[in-house]
């Protein structure tokens, strides 16, 4: 850690009027400890405490007025149902009798928006033009600019890549860097081409060929388990296939039945016993490791289908309890779990296997209910990969049971238009951030806050930007240029570029700190901490780039440009902040400015803008 940056005493009374500091940049979150089985903590955080995380989180960043005001159906709201997400959001509000926030700023949603959607801040020349910008369907135009731009497939790629879990070295294997760098490629390659995503998730779960060339082929391989018998891997592919693919986690049938250790859990996946979660892994039983030859004479790894592997009961040692013949029969043949169909007649078990859960409506449920979670921070269903299918539909609730998702008709329009549109990425994403519920501010205005309104959508969530995410936002504030080597690839110019969350070069410490997780044991985390505040306080990567003399530095280039305390106030916070300081900020830095030395004074600017707990949310 670096010295912490020296201000003058008006520099600190200035990052305290305006709320900066650890006390402030902190959003601390309990959770409840993991429950038994794999499920991770955040598998089991109630939707309660859910939304208690998210209220309290709202309320920080953007907070509501003080006073309290009584929750009527509103009359005369400006808002139009602009798609049937607005119809069904707001439909239930006035139902319920919630009333919804204002429609957030041009400057508040241009910098969302391109956050959620390429993972970098608007520049300023950009955040300028828009904000002037008088045309009634800018905002539709600016949506289908991000969609077609190169930084959205960079921050898409990074999505899937987490999804996935594309990391060199993990706890049970290692593919390596350049089997990683395919892997890299071939999403990055899939997105770019708007290719379905059904069929991605086809070709990755029967990925064939070399791993150095065939990144897709890199699915299986990073599943496998190099300890306990083959059933191992078997099983590891069947249960990640139902978290990332089918949003429910079935890793715990690979042990024991579901009865007696689900209900509380999952009551849909209580009903479900070990045989069917074997069934399921037995798609995965006819795989073969072959070598084949690479360009410097030497071999490659690589994965091939056979049609005489077999799922075999007959284990007893490994990472599982044994697996026994059943009823005098040891081996398991493929069924898929939800429907117990089978592959068809001559048809490779992982080729039937993509065919058949991509074509289940769970599918494209879980789908657009992850996407969802992405640009809401809250999936319909929370969280995402833990879906109840005894808890989806209202009109065949078992008696005392709680409907899972918070809008269940939407989540069913929403699945039915990504599979009308042939599982369109950019179709889905543009659906969502177009939607007048995903306009509202964060801020809630109408009145008091109330944390029981979160499930309905009543204001818009911010979330902590994502590791990568801050460091280009970093770079791109202060103007600057950076890149990072990659092993056995090519040289990242941003974080969002980096193919796993092992790489970053001089920039790893700061960007572990942001919590990117190592797509393994560790997943990628949204909570704040002290570490991060104080790593944009005193790390040189902040410091150093908010100084006059570094090259080309926003400071740099808008003293050159004006020496104007009003001017320089508007440059940096929309450089920094994405928009233009409001009344009482602008005359806070404009006296602030004139206190003393304006080079100083204008670094010490930057920095405590970029110490707002504003520029670490969206």
């Amino acid at each position: 850690m670096q010295p912490v940056r020296r201000l003058s005493r008006t520099g600190v009374i200035l990052l305290v009027v305006m709320g900066i500091g650890p006390a402030r940049a902190q959003v601390p979150v309990e959770l409840p400890p993991n429950s038994d089985c794999t499920f991770q903590a955040d598998h089991v955080v109630s939707a309660p405490e859910m939304w208690h995380r998210l209220s309290r989180q709202a309320e920080a960043v953007a907070p509501s007025p003080s006073r309290r005001r009584v929750a009527n159906p509103p009359t005369g709201d400006p808002f139009i149902a602009k798609n049937f997400i607005d119809s069904e959001i707001f439909g239930k509000m006035v139902h319920d009798g919630v009333v919804w926030t204002s429609r957030s700023s041009d400057s508040e949603f241009l910098r969302r928006v391109t956050l959620d959607l390429t993972g970098e801040i608007p520049d300023a020349a950009t955040v300028r033009a828009f904000v002037v910008d008088q045309t009634a369907d800018k905002r539709d135009r600016a949506i289908d600019r991000l969609l077609a731009s190169d930084a959205f497939v960079d921050r898409w790629t990074m999505w899937f890549g987490d999804l996935v879990e594309n990391v060199q070295t993990a706890t049970n294997t290692t593919i390596g860097t350049v089997p990683r760098n395919a892997y890299y490629k071939y999403i990055h390659d899939s997105i770019a081409q708007n290719k379905p995503y059904d069929q991605m998730v086809r070709e990755v779960i029967a990925g064939s060929g070399d791993v150095t060339i065939k990144g897709e082929a890199n699915y299986y391989n990073r599943d496998r388990q190099n300890n306990g018998p083959a059933q191992d891997t078997y099983d590891n592919l069947s249960a990640s296939t139902g978290a990332r693919f089918l949003g429910m986690q079935l890793q715990c049938l690979s042990c024991h039945n579901g009865l007696g250790h689900l209900e509380q859990v999952n009551s849909g996946l209580s009903k479900k016993v070990r045989y069917d979660f074997w069934q399921n892994a037995a798609f995965f039983a006819q795989v073969q490791f072959d070598r084949v030859a690479n360009s410097t004479g030497g071999t490659n790894q690589a994965i091939n289908d056979n049609n005489t592997g077999a799922y075999r009961l007959n284990t007893t040692s490994g990472n599982k309890t044994p697996r026994q013949p059943v009823n005098g029969v040891s081996t398991v043949d493929p069924a898929f779990f939800l429907t117990k169909e089978a592959p068809a007649a001559g048809e490779a078990r992982r080729a039937a296997y993509g065919r058949i859960l991509t074509a289940h409506p769970q599918f494209a449920r879980a789908s657009v209910n992850y996407l969802w979670k992405a640009m809401f921070g809250i999936g319909i269903v929370d969280p995402p990969d833990s879906f109840d299918l005894l808890r989806q539909d209202p009109a065949s609730l078992a008696p005392g049971a709680a409907l899972q998702p918070t809008h269940p008709a939407l989540l069913t329009q929403l699945a039915n238009y990504f599979v009308t549109n042939h599982y369109d990425i950019r179709a889905m994403l543009k659906l969502i951030v177009s939607s007048n519920v995903y306009q509202l501010s964060s801020r809630y205005t109408p009145g008091g806050w109330n944390e029981s309104w979160v499930p309905y959508y009543a204001r818009h969530y911010p979330r902590r930007l994502m590791a990568e995410e801050v460091l280009d936002a970093v770079y791109r504030a202060t103007n600057g240029t950076f890149s990072v080597p990659i092993a056995s690839g090519p040289t990242a110019t941003k974080a969002m570029q980096l193919p796993d969350t092992s790489e970053g070069g001089g920039f790893r410490n700061f960007l572990n700190g942001f919590g990117r997780g190592n797509r393994d044991d560790q997943a990628r985390s949204s909570d704040s901490s002290i570490v991060q505040a104080l790593s944009l306080m005193n790390d040189r990567i902040v410091t150093d780039r908010i100084k006059a003399t570094a090259a080309n530095s926003t400071v740099a280039t808008t003293l050159a440009a004006s020496k104007d305390p009003g001017t320089i106030a508007d440059s940096l916070y929309v450089a920094t902040l994405a928009r233009y300081p409001n009344a009482s900020e602008r005359a806070a830095a404009i006296a602030y400015l004139r206190s003393g030395d304006l080079t100083r004074k204008t670094e010490d600017l930057q920095f405590a803008l970029m110490n707002k707990l504003e520029f670490l949310f969206n």
